[in-house]
């Protein structure tokens, strides 16, 4: 296998850096390209071609304005919808170094939950201390089984629906455990 290069996120950072600056000069080159063609177009009145026209000569600086102006909002329109793309894929760049932060950083905590985790089983794992050899522990009588509480009277349901049988709860060891509530 070969030797690849170890992960640097600055390479994606710069890459999204480039990203967003050719996204700024495609929004820039497509609004200034639209108001010269735009100008170009508008100012058809003031050539030797205009003289066929139905605009007079004398509307060629207000033809030009508004050719101008046409063609800035038609450059506007395309070069956002092209320079978003560029965007989108700076996003991705920078959304993929996140991505790899955390990462890193799950896998940190990962491997700490590994070690704790590891540690518990050799405390676990480790003999109890001896406190006196000779003394041997009273035995410990099998624990009694907890009476079983009576259960409560079920009231019949409004809706018409069937009753239901009593809710029996097994006892841990400890204390018994009491059902939840019912709500009506």
């Amino acid at each position: 296998m070969q030797d690849l290069p170890d992960f640097d996120p600055r390479v994606l950072e710069r890459s999204a850096e480039n990203a967003y600056r050719r996204a700024n000069a495609i929004f820039t080159g497509c609004v200034a390209g639209g108001v010269v063609l735009g100008a170009l177009f508008g100012a058809t009145p003031l050539t030797p071609i205009g003289a066929h026209w139905p605009i007079p000569q004398a509307f060629g600086f207000a033809t030009m304005l508004l050719g101008a102006l046409l063609g800035g909002v038609v450059g506007y329109a395309v070069g956002d919808t092209r320079s978003a793309l560029c965007r989108l894929q700076g996003q991705t760049a920078l959304a993929q170094v996140e991505s790899a932060k955390h990462a890193r950083a799950m896998a940190e905590a990962m491997q700490e939950i590994h070690e704790i985790h590891a540690q518990i089983r050799d405390l676990a794992a480790a003999p109890a201390p001896v406190i006196a050899e000779h003394v041997q522990p009273a035995p410990q009588p099998p624990p009694q089984p907890a009476p079983q509480p009576a259960p409560a009277p079920v009231e019949p349901s409004p809706f018409n629906l069937p009753s239901l049988p009593p809710l029996r709860v097994a006892a841990g060891g400890a204390a018994p455990v009491k059902p939840p509530p019912v709500s009506s």
